[in-house]
């Protein structure tokens, strides 16, 4: 009976991560009545969170994450910042922080899209960046 080999590389499972797509909180909703004026907030610690899940390569890995603002949509264009970044080295991220506004109007929403992406690495194959988008919505009821 022959045997045959999956994936067999020199007796080393090839390096590769992903997004655990179970881990993913990708939607913070700062909803609250509207006041007559501009409301700001800052979102709770861990409001949003991912895991990267690597595999293969040598075992032994290291994480490096970046946040970034992608879009907002608010009267101004620059109503949501980040205010902590928190643990950046580690697979799971969930200590983001974002600064924020509320609308003044019932009805209107301010929002903005943040991509958190992870560069994983195994310091012997090339690094692997895995991105995951976050949304932070404020609508004024």
């Amino acid at each position: 009976m022959p045997i045959t080999f999956i994936n067999f590389y020199g007796g080393a499972i090839p390096f590769a991560a992903a997004l655990d797509a179970g881990s993913l909180q990708d939607m913070a909703d700062m909803a609250a009545p509207a006041t007559g004026s501009i409301v700001t907030f800052s979102t709770p610690s861990g409001v949003l969170a991912a895991t990267v899940t690597p595999s293969g390569g040598s075992g032994s890995y290291t994480f490096s994450w970046a946040v970034s603002k992608q879009s907002e949509n608010s009267d101004n264009g620059n109503r949501f910042s980040i205010n902590t970044t928190g643990t950046t080295n580690v697979a799971t991220y969930n200590s983001l922080v974002i600064d924020g506004a509320r609308p003044a109007t019932g009805g209107q929403v301010f929002e903005a899209v943040f991509r958190a992406t992870c560069t994983v690495s195994d310091g012997v194959a090339s690094n692997i960046a895995v991105s995951a988008d976050f949304t932070v919505s404020a609508p004024a009821l």
